[in-house]
């Protein structure tokens, strides 16, 4: 990961370089700066890895601001980026020697910024990758229980980590996270996606809507055509910016994907499959273990969940796992009763640590995020906090 930093004279132009920026999911942290003397970094602040700078018809407070940064830090990246359709010989040796490594036009392409910071990143040995932090969640077919898995994964999270938590509702055709937390959200990830030229990490808080248990919710659409307008880059984009500004973030995908999501599972830390242990729900999740392999994603990364589970599915469950290799990570006990009075309430699961299905959820949810998990005791009623093992 690197540091960056963004200058420029126009506070419209800092923001949409800080947006580009995080949404590359290779920075750690952007500082801004005016064109300004007055504001230039002195020689004891810390000077980022890279920085892209705003080229203006008068260079010359750019450049100076370049030669500045250079002289603080040689080894700094500076990316200028400029308007104009082809910079003179002149202006491009005037940048070089003040320290440019690169010209962008603006406004910036995302991929031509990606591919400058991974270049950046080889040159310097930096590691490509953040800490994963997104858990993608997809239900093996449609009604198999993908939504009340992801919202009660990401409440207990949330709850367990005490760190800023989000989920996203990306399941198509329509988002119904919301119903089941019983919030009303005024924003969608429609809204975020329209403003992606933009969006930074405080433009997206503006579109999240909180939970009271510390969950932050992107609601999903609310109309089926809105996802005409949404891409799968799109989503890539808005994934990142997520990485870049929360600690746990929740993807829930429904039972809808197609080949040109597979950028957003590698981002994953864990891919989860929720199925039912019937014929219809074992033979769509095999499918869909052999469409992820397809993607890249490693069999180690892949979660199976097997929801609504019952002693006598046992039998299936075994055969499922002999024939397709792959362990089920954990099975939630059956309760009607319980979620549906949940669901219709709009209120994630919170029954006592006693109850056999609300335990297994902060199990899971302890697991996929790297938690500690705290095992109540019946015996004892205390609590026992031990390390999950990965």
């Amino acid at each position: 990961m690197l540091t960056a930093g963004v200058a420029s004279a126009d506070e419209t132009n800092i923001a949409q370089f800080q947006a580009s920026l995080e949404q590359t999911g290779l920075v750690q942290s952007v500082v801004a700066w005016k064109l300004a003397p007055e504001q230039y970094p002195q020689s004891s602040a810390a000077i980022p890895d890279v920085v892209l700078l705003e080229l203006t018809r008068d260079a010359d407070a750019p450049l100076s601001l370049a030669a500045h940064l250079h002289r603080l830090r040689p080894s700094v990246c500076i990316i200028a980026c400029s308007s104009a359709q082809q910079p003179t010989p002149e202006l491009l040796m005037r940048a070089m020697r003040s320290g440019v490594r690169e010209i962008l036009p603006q406004p910036i392409d995302p991929e031509l910024l990606h591919a400058a910071l991974e270049r950046l990143m080889k040159e310097h040995g930096v590691a490509e990758s953040a800490v994963e932090k997104l858990i993608v969640v997809v239900g093996a077919k449609g009604g198999s229980g993908a939504t009340t898995v992801a919202v009660n994964l990401a409440v207990q999270i949330a709850r367990q980590s005490g760190k800023r938590t989000a989920l996203f509702d990306l399941a198509r055709p329509l988002g119904q996270a919301w119903l089941q937390l019983g919030v009303q959200p005024r924003f969608s990830v429609r809204n975020a996606i329209d403003e992606l030229e933009r969006l930074d990490g405080h433009l997206l808080g503006g579109f999240l809507t909180a939970h009271e248990s510390g969950l932050q919710l992107l609601a999903g659409t609310s109309h089926a055509e809105e996802w005409q307008y949404i891409s799968a880059p799109g989503l890539v984009r808005l994934a990142n910016v997520a990485q870049s500004n929360f600690d746990h973030v929740v993807l829930d995908l429904g039972s809808f994907y197609s080949s040109d999501w597979a950028p957003l599972f590698r981002l994953a830390r864990n891919v989860v499959l929720t199925a039912e242990a019937d014929v219809p729900g074992l033979w769509a999740l095999e499918r869909h273990l052999k469409t992820l392999s397809g993607f890249g994603i490693a069999q180690d990364k892949v979660r199976v969940v097997v929801n609504r589970w019952h002693r006598s599915d046992d039998e299936a469950v075994k055969v499922f796992e002999k024939k397709s290799k792959q362990p089920v990570f954990a099975r939630l006990p059956n309760d009607f009763l319980q979620v549906s009075d949940a669901v219709n309430r709009g209120a994630p699961l919170s029954r006592n640590h006693n109850d056999p299905l609300v335990t297994k959820y902060r199990s899971i949810a302890a697991q996929l995020a790297g938690l500690p998990a705290v095992n109540q005791s019946k015996q004892t009623g205390m609590f026992t906090r031990f390390a999950l093992k990965r």
